[in-house]
């Protein structure tokens, strides 16, 4: 017989492999005018029980398999074929839900590489979940793909956060991941059959992308593929894939039942349970009887299994998506159990007409001589080779190490260094956060330092991070430091000069700059946090410390070595001050008892200093301390008590041009005054400028 004539495989014909538990089924076909025309199919099933619930258990066998596919395809097509695209089943598949938080700047608009930055973080935390839960240190787990659900800004929902400003941005999304064994079993069974792999997807996106195209994904629609080994589950919502799910019971399950029924072995069970309804099933069991069974008697015989496989479906379904959704497909070989369909209406609360056997009707943009429920998935696992949507490994060289990544034909280097456990401040960089507080009641803003960008070349030539890496590139890679917070103390704002000692009557008191933090008095080395309230309170002289004693001064007056001091004298390093009341019973400025000795001595050793007596003053006159200077005031006439305003003139204050931001204190004896208020004999009255939060503007 003379060899058929062949031809190479070109880059528009699609090899798809569906690698099932029982079968696996090969088809051809390419993309032509917008159409995905399938040219031919061959499915072979297992001779040995080589596949358990979607992993490949013998690679051996399966790849043998594998090759009688590709052999018999080519036979037909008349096509020599050297790459497939091929899926992992969904019980493979990990998911994480996450929601990842940022604090931007409000004044600053959200750029792409800061949208970027967030949704890696998203899958870093996505990744960080998946390994810890998983608990082994030797199982990896490549994240294969991710879905934004939404985002949100200032926690209100938005559909793109790019170009807007606010304080919090947030971002949900789905990630998917994959045991590295199953992609390298699957990768294996490949190589051993002279195949390069286009093209690795998922079993539920497959044949989400034949029955429910992103047009109709807005409607919240389930699909399972039931097949051997497993039940997959994808749901859409909103425009996109928001879930997966998986249930291990599918339709292996209805097959040993038979089993266990009718005493036959796996292989005539499955026969038996292939048998359309409304023929009589005959089978040999394995003593040797043959039996015939009424289509009817058989299939109400495997109603508890069915059952079963409907509830496991609708409670895999529900827990996926939350709820019961507005619809449902089956596909895969398993959906055509006769009764199932119904059931699963039934358990999901939804009406039958709801829920359909997909793959009867293939989309429009398909076009196929093959159709059926079992032929959606190896249809789907084409289309979305050409879509490019697939995932492919790459073999990468980075910081001279060999890895092996998904590639999904568009990967950054971002992207690639994400999946080989970098974090996304390490790549992306963060500036130092930021230190906002209050001084002396106005707001203070320090930023944080800038971060050192990430150094990467590629193949030797400098590269961005969004940079597409493809297969055999090599990498090197610095990451990114990120800048320091802003980090300021009290001695940055208010200098050293706070820390001055001096006491009074043998207490100590700090003058200079007295720093409070929240109302507490700290120390200059106190590392100011955010939105603390910082006050510094300025004193210099007697006047500014007379201000902040923690007693009533009205009556007192300051002494050092035995002279008074005046209110403005300025105040010096380890100043020993001591105090005398004003005047005693017989009106003379005495110091108190405790003082006496002190003073006395002081005295004597400086004559000059010693207080002279005031002489007396006229009758009804009474004799005020403004500014620690003593001032007599003559009565009025008409007997009406003297007033503060009198002491205006006598202040030495210029009114007419006050230090700019000072404030007037006006007191009497320490409690704050108005001009009309009268005056007392003895009364200690203060007028001056108060240019401390001057000095601070």
């Amino acid at each position: 017989m003379p060899r058929v004539q062949t031809t190479e495989q070109s880059d528009e014909d699609i090899f798809a492999l569906d690698i099932g538990t029982r079968n696996v089924v090969g088809i051809l076909g390419r993309t032509e005018n917008g159409v995905f025309t399938v040219c031919d199919a061959v499915t072979v099933p297992h001779v040995h029980r080589a596949m358990m619930d979607g992993q490949i258990e013998d690679i051996e066998e399966t790849a043998r398999i594998v090759r009688i596919v590709k052999e018999r395809l080519e036979e037909k097509t008349g096509i020599t074929l050297k790459k497939v695209a091929i899926a992992a089943a969904g019980r493979a598949l990990v998911t994480k839900r996450v929601t990842a938080y940022r604090e931007t700047d409000s004044r600053e608009q959200l750029t792409d590489s800061v949208l970027k930055s967030l949704e890696l973080e998203a899958v870093s935390k996505a990744q960080s979940e998946i390994d810890r839960e998983s608990g082994e240190k030797s199982l990896s787990f490549y994240c294969v793909g991710h879905s934004v659900i939404g985002y949100s800004l200032d926690d209100v929902p938005i559909k793109n956060l790019l170009g807007h400003k606010g304080k919090k941005a947030s971002v949900e999304l789905i990630a998917a991941f994959l045991p590295g064994l199953v992609a390298e079993s699957l990768y294996t069974v490949m190589d051993m059959s002279g195949l390069e792999v286009i093209s690795l997807t998922l079993e539920p996106i497959a044949a989400m992308n034949v029955i429910i195209p992103p047009e109709v994904r807005l409607i919240n629609i389930a699909l399972c593929d039931i097949g051997a080994g497993t039940s997959d589950i994808a749901v859409s919502r909103e425009g996109s894939i928001v879930a997966y799910g998986m249930a291990t019971v599918a339709g292996d399950e209805i097959t040993e039942e038979i089993v266990r029924n009718y005493l036959v072995d796996f292989d005539t069970a499955e026969r038996m349970k292939l048998t359309p309804p409304d023929e009589d099933v005959i089978f040999t069991d394995i003593l040797g009887y043959e039996r015939t069974l009424t289509g009817k008697e058989f299939f109400d015989s495997l109603s508890p299994a069915v059952e079963q496989l409907a509830d496991t479906v609708a409670e895999s379904i529900i827990s996926a998506n939350g709820t019961a959704p507005a619809a449902v497909f089956l596909v895969g070989g398993g959906s055509l159990i006769p009764g199932l369909q119904e059931l699963v209406a039934k358990k999901l609360g939804i009406p039958e007409t709801r829920a359909a056997i997909g793959g009867k009707r293939l989309g429009k943009n398909i076009s196929s001589p093959f159709s059926g429920p079992e032929y959606v998935t190896p249809i789907g696992i084409g289309i979305t080779a050409t879509l490019q949507a697939g995932y492919d490994f790459s073999t990468i060289t980075l910081n001279g190490e060999r890895i092996r990544i998904f590639d999904t034909k568009s990967v950054t280097a971002a992207e690639l260094l994400m999946n080989t456990g970098y974090k996304p401040y390490q790549i992306i960089g963060r500036s130092g956060r930021g230190l906002t507080f209050t001084l002396n009641g106005e707001k203070q803003f320090f930023r944080g330092e800038p971060s050192t960008p990430a150094q990467i070349t590629i193949n030797g030539t400098a590269a961005a991070l969004d940079h597409k890496v493809r297969q055999g590139d090599v990498i090197d890679f610095i990451p990114a430091v990120s800048g320091a917070n802003a980090a300021v103390t009290v001695s940055d704002i208010a200098g050293e000069s706070f820390s001055h000692r001096l006491t009074v009557d043998g207490e100590v008191f700090t003058f200079g700059n007295t720093v409070r933090v929240n109302d507490t008095v700290v120390s200059g080395d106190y590392i100011i946090q955010n939105y603390d309230s910082v006050t510094i309170e300025t004193i210099e002289t007697l006047g500014d410390l007379i201000l902040s004693l923690p007693f009533d001064t009205s009556g007192i007056i300051f002494y050092k070595n035995g002279r008074q001091l005046r209110s403005d004298y300025i105040l010096m390093e380890h100043d020993d001050l001591i105090t005398a009341e004003k005047k005693s019973e017989t009106g003379e400025n005495t110091p108190n008892r405790a003082r006496d000795i002190a003073l006395m001595s002081e005295s004597a050793q400086n004559p000059d200093d010693v207080k002279t007596p005031q002489p007396t003053a006229p009758k009804g006159a009474i004799s005020v301390y403004l500014n620690s200077r003593r001032i007599t005031l003559e009565p009025h006439k008409d007997g009406s008590p003297n007033e503060f305003l009198e002491l205006m003139a006598l202040a030495d204050i210029d009114t007419s041009d006050p230090p700019a931001g000072a404030e007037m204190i006006l007191t009497i004896n320490g409690v704050n005054a108005g001009f009309i208020d009268p005056l007392s004999d003895g009364d200690d009255v203060v007028i001056k400028w108060d240019t401390r939060n001057a000095k601070n503007r």
